[in-house]
């Protein structure tokens, strides 16, 4: 579980980092979707511009990923390959801190998308909901969505930079390297 929250943790601040660094690129990405899910939600679109703006967000997401994943390797320094070798070991290493990130993304999601949904379904009047809905949905995507992103990102980075802490524990009690 400690090595689950590290990882996670590792993985949130380097998101937080790098949206900040980068924050014109997020959130100018994050803006297609914003505007598409605002307008979904707030009028009744005809199907086909829902269908295409659906499709038009998918791929700026996908290139939000593409455009990140591409800055965090150049940023570590390590060759693509070598990159590529330190995550498949790390992956290995801390399986089981791994897949924990899952359950901190279920936590996540329970608390960013399910309890709001719960709150405008009780708490917002019928003749509003629609409209409060479309604003959160807006909100969420150059924030929550897009730190998601990232830090999925940064579960990869944190994984390619320190793939198996153990080994660095056992270098600080030998005074050696084992990498």
């Amino acid at each position: 579980m400690k090595d689950t929250l590290s990882l996670g943790s590792a993985a949130a601040t380097w998101a937080g980092g790098f949206y900040l660094r980068h924050f014109v690129l997020v959130f100018g990405l994050s803006l297609i979707p914003t505007l598409q899910r605002f307008a979904v939600v707030r009028w009744d679109l005809p199907p086909a511009v829902s269908i295409t703006t659906e499709v038009l967000v998918a791929l700026v997401r996908i290139l939000l990923v593409a455009l990140a994943v591409r800055l965090m390797v150049l940023e570590c320094g390590f060759p693509a390959p070598e990159a590529w070798a330190r995550l498949k070991f790390g992956l290995d290493a801390r399986r089981i801190a791994f897949w924990g990130q899952w359950a901190l993304l279920a936590v996540a999601f329970a608390t960013f998308d399910l309890v709001p949904n719960v709150l405008i379904a009780t708490v917002v009047p019928e003749s509003g909901r629609e409209l409060v809905t479309a604003w959160l949905v807006a909100v969420k995507n150059p924030t929550i969505i897009a730190f998601t992103v990232l830090w999925m990102v940064g579960i990869a980075r944190t994984l390619i930079i320190d793939p198996d802490p153990a080994l660095d524990d056992q270098t600080t009690s030998t005074g050696g390297s084992m990498r």
